[in-house]
C-alpha cells in the first residue's frame, strides 16, 4: 500500500520546485575584465547573450529541487498503513479504557480503595500485547494514561490518584472513552467503568459504537451511616428589621437507620448556636435560625453537622451582604393625599430579591448632597423645581442612580428636560363609564421579562381613569401607552443610570393598577431594572467558573464603586490561603475546594468581597443504578459500526509516530543541504579559478 498523509495539504509546496529553475534560467555569468584609459570615452555596444537562459549547472539544480521535495514531505508526515489499514483488524490485541470514578462520594468507607484495586488487577491481567488507557472522572473526564501496553506506565499512571471534590457524570466519561477508542484496530475494544453508580450520576444515555464491549464493575456499596446538609436559604427575618435575616437549613438523613446529630450555626467565627438533632431513617428536615444581625456589610456563615462516615457535605458555607437591602427613598408633597404613597410602600415592603429599606421624606426636607445615600428615588406626584435639586438630580442618576417619577396631578411648570424625558402637558381625563387601560409594554423591554403569561407586564385589565398627557422627545423611549396612544411609561438613559416617567399616580386617585394581581411583580420589576440590581449567589457549587468582577459588583451593591484601575491582577485568597491572582480584564475564577475565597482589589476599601463554595450536595446521594439496565440502554442505543476505510486523525497519528518516516526524510534533508553547500562552494571555486587563468 502506498504512502498516505497526515496533513496533504503541504503538498501544495512542490509548486515550490519551479523556484530554483527559474534562479538557474535567469542566472547571469559575471566574467572578471580591465579597462582601458583609452578605450574608456568609446561607445559601449552590448553584446547579444545567446544562452543566457541555459541551465549550466544541473547537479547543483537537481541538489536543490530534491532539497525542496523532501523539506515539503517531512512537512505533510507521510506514513505507511500497511496491512492494519481501517477495515484489517489485529485479532490477537484487545484495546480498553479503564473508566475510574474519583467523585467525593468515593471517600466513603473502602470504595476508593476497592475501585483502585479493582483497576490495578485489570492492568495485572492483561495480555502482553493489549493495550489500555485510564480515564479519572468526576464531572469532567481527565485522561491520565493513553493507550498503551506497558504494565509500568499503567501502574504509575494509578500511583497517587485520589477521590476528588466534584460529582459524577457518567454518560460524559463514557462518550469520551468510546472517542479514545474510535481509532482503535484491535479486534476487542473495551470501556470498564469502575464506580459506585449513584442514581444522580446519569441524566442522559451515553452515545458508543456498536463494536466496544461496555462493563460496569461496582464497587461493594457500605452503606454508612451518613447526614448531609443538602441547601441552606437565607430569608427576611419575620420580624422585618431590616438588618436582621433567617436562614432555613434543610438536613438530610441517608442511612437506614436513626441517626443523632448536633446542628451548629458559625457567623463571622463564632458559633451562634447548637441544636441538637433526632434524624429518622431516609427523613429530611428542616431548621430555621431567625433574627440573625448583620454585624457588618458582609457575613460568612457556616452550617455544619458532626462528623459521619463522609465529612465532605457536613459543611455548608454561604456569605450574607446588607448591601443588598437597597435604600430607597419616597418623596411626597408637602400636603401628600390621603394614602399617597401606602400602595407604594406597602408593595415594597414584601420584596424579597432585593430588600428595600425604605424612608419617606416631604420634598421640603429633600437636601441635594443627601441624594447619594440612596439607590433609588421616587418623586411620588411632587412639582420638581429648577435649580440645585435639579441638578443634583441629573448627578445622582448620572452616577448610576434610579429615578422614578410620578408626573400626575401635581403641576409640573419647571419640567427640567435635561433631566427627565417628554414635555407634560394636560391632564387628560377618560369619557362617563369608560376608562383607559395600558395597551401593551414595548417588545423585549426588560421590565416585561418573567411577568405575565407571555413574558410581558399585563396591565390590560387595570382602568386608568386619568393621565397626563407626555410628549416624547427624540431621544426618549416610550416603554408603556394606554389604548388612546398616550405614552404612560418613559424612560431615558442619562450617564449610568436612568430615568423613568409614570404619567398616572401609584395609588386610587387616577386608576385602580395598584389593586391589580400584578402591580407587586412589575413594581419590585421595574425598580430592580432602575437600580440595575444584580443579585449574587450565598454560595457556588465546585468546580463553578465564577466572574468575579461581575459578583464583586452584585455583592457590594451599590454603596461601592468598583475600581477602574486596570494595572495590575485581582488577588484571591483561597480556602487553604493560597494566592491565587486573576486577569482584571478576564476575571474568570475556577472554584476548587469548599470554604471562603477572599477577592481583595476588586472594590473601594471598606467593600469586602467574599465567595463561598461548597460541594454538590447530590453527591452524597447513595441510591445505585439498575446496572443490567444501565449497560442495556446504552448498548441498545449504540451507533452501529463504521464500514469506512478512511483512517480517522488518531490512527493516522499512531501510525506516524510508530514509523517516525518524517524524522526520517529531515534528516536527509539535511545531509542534502550539507552536499549541496559543498557542491555550490565547489563549483564557484572552480569558475573564479577558470576566470583567473583565461584573464
Amino acid at each position: 500500500m502506498g504512502l498516505a498523509w497526515i496533513n496533504p495539504l503541504y503538498l501544495a509546496g512542490l509548486l515550490l520546485l519551479a523556484l530554483p529553475v527559474l534562479i538557474h534560467l535567469v542566472q547571469k555569468q559575471h566574467g572578471q575584465g580591465a579597462r582601458f584609459p583609452s578605450l574608456m570615452f568609446l561607445k559601449q555596444i552590448p553584446q547579444r547573450q545567446k544562452k543566457r537562459l541555459e541551465i549550466r549547472h544541473w547537479l547543483l539544480l537537481l541538489l536543490r529541487c530534491l532539497l525542496l521535495l523532501l523539506i515539503v514531505l517531512a512537512f505533510a508526515r507521510p506514513f505507511l498503513p500497511l496491512a492494519t489499514a481501517p477495515g484489517t483488524l489485529e485479532p490477537e490485541r484487545a484495546d480498553s479504557i479503564i473508566v475510574l470514578d474519583r467523585s467525593y462520594s468515593m471517600h466513603i468507607a473502602d470504595h476508593w480503595q476497592q475501585a483502585l484495586d479493582q483497576a490495578l488487577l485489570l492492568v495485572q491481567q492483561k495480555q502482553a500485547q493489549d493495550r489500555i488507557g485510564i480515564l479519572l472522572i468526576d464531572d469532567e473526564a481527565e485522561l491520565v494514561s493513553d493507550l498503551t501496553s506497558s504494565v509500568d506506565d499503567l501502574r504509575g499512571a494509578l500511583q497517587g490518584q485520589a477521590p476528588g471534590l466534584r460529582a459524577t457524570h457518567l454518560p460524559l466519561a463514557i462518550e469520551q472513552a468510546a472517542r479514545l477508542l474510535a481509532g482503535s484496530n484491535a479486534s476487542r475494544k473495551r470501556i470498564f467503568v469502575i464506580s459506585d453508580f449513584q442514581a444522580a450520576a446519569v441524566s442522559t444515555v451515553a452515545r458508543i459504537s456498536a463494536d466496544i464491549d461496555l462493563q460496569a464493575l461496582p464497587v461493594k456499596i457500605t452503606r454508612a451511616a451518613n447526614a448531609s446538609i443538602t441547601a441552606a436559604t437565607i430569608e427576611p427575618s419575620v420580624r422585618a428589621a431590616a438588618d436582621e435575616f433567617a436562614l432555613r437549613v434543610e438536613i438530610m438523613n441517608r442511612a437506614t437507620v436513626p441517626l443523632d446529630q448536633q446542628l451548629t450555626l458559625t457567623l463571622d467565627g463564632r458559633v451562634l448556636e447548637r441544636r441538637p438533632l433526632r434524624l429518622a431513617p431516609a427523613a429530611t428536615i428542616t431548621e430555621t435560625f431567625d433574627g440573625l444581625s448583620v454585624s457588618d456589610d458582609l457575613v460568612r456563615g457556616i452550617v455544619s453537622l458532626g462528623d459521619d462516615a463522609l465529612a465532605l457535605d457536613n459543611r455548608y458555607f454561604f456569605v450574607y451582604s446588607s448591601r443588598q437591602q437597597l435604600p430607597l427613598l419616597i418623596v411626597e408633597g408637602d400636603k401628600p393625599r390621603a394614602n399617597q404613597s401606602v400602595f407604594l410602600q406597602n408593595a415594597l415592603e414584601l420584596a424579597r430579591n432585593p430588600v428595600f429599606r425604605v424612608e419617606r421624606r416631604a420634598f421640603d426636607a429633600l437636601k441635594a448632597e443627601d441624594l447619594p445615600s440612596w439607590a433609588l428615588i421616587i418623586m411620588n406626584d411632587v412639582a420638581i423645581p429648577p435649580g440645585t435639586l435639579a441638578d443634583a438630580l441629573a448627578d445622582f442618576v448620572a452616577a448610576g442612580g434610579g429615578l422614578l417619577v410620578i408626573a400626575a396631578a401635581a403641576p409640573q411648570q419647571n419640567w427640567p428636560t435635561f433631566l427627565l424625558p417628554g414635555r407634560p402637558g394636560r391632564i387628560v381625563e377618560s369619557k362617563q363609564a369608560s376608562a383607559f387601560s395600558v395597551a401593551g409594554f414595548e417588545t423585549g423591554h426588560p421590565l416585561t421579562i418573567g411577568l405575565g403569561t407571555r413574558n410581558t407586564a399585563d396591565l390590560s385589565r387595570a382602568r386608568v381613569f386619568n393621565y397626563r398627557d407626555l410628549q416624547a422627545g427624540a431621544d426618549d423611549r416610550v416603554v408603556a401607552r394606554y389604548n388612546d396612544g398616550g405614552a404612560a411609561l418613559l424612560e431615558r438613559q442619562l450617564g449610568q443610570g436612568r430615568v423613568q416617567v409614570l404619567t398616572t399616580t401609584l395609588d386610587t386617585f387616577w386608576n385602580d393598577i395598584a389593586l391589580q394581581p400584578v402591580f407587586l411583580p412589575f413594581l419590585h420589576q421595574d425598580l430592580r431594572y432602575l437600580s440595575a440590581f444584580e443579585s449574587y449567589s450565598n454560595q457556588a457549587e465546585i468546580g463553578s467558573i465564577i466572574d468575579v468582577m461581575r459578583y464583586a459588583r452584585a455583592l457590594t451593591g451599590v454603596d461601592a464603586v468598583v475600581v477602574a484601575e486596570t494595572r495590575g491582577p485581582l488577588l484571591i485568597e483561597s480556602p487553604q490561603s493560597a494566592e491565587i491572582r486573576v486577569n482584571r480584564q478576564s476575571p474568570l475564577l475556577t472554584l476548587a475546594l469548599p470554604g471562603f475565597y477572599q477577592v481583595h482589589n476588586a472594590t473601594r476599601a471598606g467593600a469586602e468581597v467574599t465567595l463561598a463554595a461548597n460541594v454538590d450536595p447530590h453527591e452524597a446521594n447513595q441510591q445505585t443504578l439498575d446496572l443490567e439496565r444501565f449497560v442495556r440502554e446504552i448498548m441498545a442505543a449504540a451507533d452501529p459500526v463504521a464500514t469506512d476505510t478512511v483512517l480517522n486523525n488518531r490512527q493516522a497519528a499512531a501510525f506516524e509516530q510508530q514509523q517516525q518516516l518524517a524524522y526520517a526524510i529531515l534528516l536527509a534533508a539535511l545531509a542534502l543541504m550539507l552536499i549541496e553547500a559543498l557542491c555550490a562552494n565547489w563549483i564557484s571555486i572552480r569558475q573564479s579559478l577558470r576566470t583567473r587563468g583565461t584573464g
